[in-house]
């Protein structure tokens, strides 16, 4: 058994180790919701030229000061997509938002602050002023410049970006398979003790996303051989395996028996934390295998813990965990780790005006605790041996996805 951060290190490491993602290349419009496997750079300028930022008339600022009162004869009409001619000498244009501006021009004023008589434009107020209300060609970024990393995850912010640069396709890692499987008698129809299977169903909700893919089995049996047999298949289909249940010490724990027999070797048994103590992490073929313990409460902090981070470094070929950045307040109540167990507690956020965020326990009856998950916001750790008191600062792990 190794501590808790000894696991996280040990897992780090293990996962530098693991075959990259391969990349895939998708429509630009297939991409919100996975990570790039290539960096983006600008090929055009943006904008790729001078534009109007409004619509209004286009002229030479001297030439309207000079003009004054009888204002500038009206020649032109620009609109968006038109390639303008350049500016008569003493002359102004009608131009609209997004129009080029036509060479001779060197500002924009809106129509608002203009007076149309007999074809000439007057001011009705002194805003003039080279460039007003011109944006200047490549004044968000010119051609080289690097738009998107290699690992950002992508959503919609990213879609105009992306097109802007005439790009029909993008490559994209190609989502992380997962395959979670759940083991044990109670769960067949056979069982004079039937239980509802509900482990499967919620890692599977927890993980699924556009960047993982999620399938889920359960082998009803505290046989070795079905779970063998599972356990093959999922090898060959999967690049993350996760288990639930069977890998206590009971008589029909056989997770650990199976994988070891299959080949398995051991990044770590068992971890000094509560709940999860029996969580375990294996390697296989290539492959990483999480098995989590049955109960419901320990299996969900485990994988938020241990599962998750990974899966987000995975998806991304980083090969390190990524956690989710904690939330920082003050304690709503006291408690006591045992001296060598470092433990994980659900809490509930609330906001106190003026005093920032606190944290108050979620009762819990213990590992198996479904009820606890749905007050709780997230997890406080607190080390072996260690001490929180009310109003000390101490940091969220919040409940997330992928």
């Amino acid at each position: 058994m190794v501590d808790y951060d000894t696991a996280q290190a040990l897992l780090a490491a293990a996962l530098h180790d693991l075959t990259p993602v391969r990349g895939e290349r998708i429509p630009v419009s297939e991409a919100a919701g996975r990570v790039l496997a290539q960096d983006v750079y600008a090929v055009t300028a943006r904008p790729e030229a001078d534009i109007s930022a409004m619509d209004g008339y286009a002229f030479h600022s001297e030439e309207m000061q000079k003009a004054g009162q009888a204002g500038l004869p009206v020649v032109g009409y620009v609109a968006a997509g038109d390639c303008p001619a350049a500016l008569l000498h003493g002359t102004a244009s009608i131009i609209l938002t997004g129009a080029r501006i036509p060479e001779g021009a060197d500002c924009v004023v809106a129509r608002e602050y203009t007076v149309l008589q007999q074809n000439h434009v007057t001011l009705t107020k002194p805003v003039t002023g080279k460039g007003l209300n011109i944006r200047r060609k490549g004044e968000e970024f010119s051609p080289g410049k690097r738009l998107l990393r290699r690992g950002q995850g992508l959503d919609w912010r990213h879609m105009p970006l992306l097109l802007s640069q005439g790009m029909t396709d993008v490559e994209v890692y190609r989502p992380v398979t997962v395959s979670i499987l759940a083991n044990g008698a109670e769960f067949g129809e056979q069982a004079g003790d039937g239980r509802t299977e509900l482990n499967t169903h919620m890692l599977a909700a927890m993980m699924r996303s556009g960047t993982v893919h999620v399938t889920r089995l359960v082998a009803a049996s505290d046989s070795k051989e079905e779970l063998r047999e599972a356990l093959v298949r999922y090898l060959g289909q999967s690049d993350v395996i996760v288990t639930t249940g069977g890998i206590s010490v009971g008589d029909t724990d056989h997770v650990l028996a199976v994988l070891l027999e299959m080949g398995a070797s051991c990044v770590f048994r068992r971890v000094s934390m509560r709940p999860g103590k029996p969580v375990t992490v294996m390697r296989l073929g290539g492959k990483i295998v999480f098995c989590l313990p049955g109960n419901p409460g320990a299996a969900a902090f485990c994988a938020q813990l241990f599962v998750l981070p990974c899966l987000r470094a995975l998806s991304r070929a980083s090969g390190t965990p990524e956690n989710i950045w904690p939330v920082r307040g003050r304690s709503a109540f006291t408690y006591t780790a045992p001296a060598q167990a470092t433990c994980f507690l659900p809490v509930s956020i609330a906001q106190k005006p003026g005093e920032g965020a606190f944290f108050n326990l979620v009762p819990s009856v213990g590992a198996s605790d479904i009820s606890c998950l749905t007050h709780a916001d997230g997890l406080v750790q607190i080390d072996a041996g260690q001490s929180l008191e009310i109003g000390q600062e101490c940091d969220m792990l919040p409940f997330t996805g992928i």
